[in-house]
């Protein structure tokens, strides 16, 4: 803390002193601003009384202070910057969109073998999950029924628990797990087929996993698995 006092005046202020520059000063204190200039010394009176009278000129109020200048100088806030335009929001293109699409098929497909299928066997009808693991699992089950060394077979139902099945029930649920998966699977194509035909974003977004592919749209493939079901449906009537 130092003495501050005004050239031509005889009242001191103390204040906190900063020298920023060669030609500009900070005061922090209680004081008034005069722009006499000023000289400096220490609370306790000894011979140090630093000049700073060409210290005249109001370079910046600050809070609790001051900056003096000597040189006529005076701060100039830099101008501020002119509000950035909005970014237009990005509008995909509508092979994105597709694509978007027939990611978003795939990944409802998956789910959808996940959940499973139930299958009629003869302790009753059980859910059975079609993962892609457990696909591979179905395929090694085949040999072990193909084998005929086994009368059961071990697997798992859909809460993951080991059970022992005949080898009669392990190939209803081999046979209709891959009926299944091979639906589904046609399903997905189909749709995606139809997804690449479209010739506009409105069109893309219509389509969904589980949507009735219309008549005009069906693969020949996809036509086949119907008229099957249809067949299956009529005989268990």
């Amino acid at each position: 803390m130092l003495n501050l006092q005004y050239v031509g005046e005889k009242i001191k202020y103390p204040v906190k002193f900063k020298k920023i520059s060669k030609h500009i000063v900070q005061i922090t204190g209680e004081f008034p601003i005069r722009l006499s200039g000023f000289t400096l010394s220490r609370l306790i009176e000894d011979n140090w009384k630093p000049d700073y009278s060409g210290f005249n000129t109001v370079y910046r109020e600050i809070e609790g202070g001051v900056l003096f200048s000597d040189d006529g100088s005076v701060y100039v806030a830099p101008p501020e910057p002119e509000p950035g335009l909005e970014p237009e929001p990005y509008i995909p293109t509508l092979d994105e969109i597709k694509e978007m699409k027939k990611h978003e098929i795939y990944n409802a497909y998956q789910a959808a073998k996940a959940v499973g299928v139930d299958i009629k066997i003869s302790t009753g009808v059980e859910r059975f999950p079609m993962s892609d693991e457990n696909m591979t699992f179905l395929i090694g089950k085949q040999m072990e029924v193909t084998s005929g060394d086994k009368e059961f077979i071990s697997y798992q139902d859909a809460q993951e628990h080991c059970k022992f099945y005949s080898r009669e029930d392990m190939q209803i649920i081999i046979n209709s797990a891959f009926a299944f998966v091979d639906f589904q699977t046609t399903y997905r194509n189909n749709l995606c087929e139809w997804v690449s035909k479209c010739q506009s974003s409105q069109e893309v977004e219509k389509i969904f996993y589980g949507a009735e592919i219309p008549e005009e749209q069906q693969n020949e493939v996809y036509k086949s698995h119907l008229a099957q079901l249809k067949e299956d449906t009529s005989e268990n009537i």
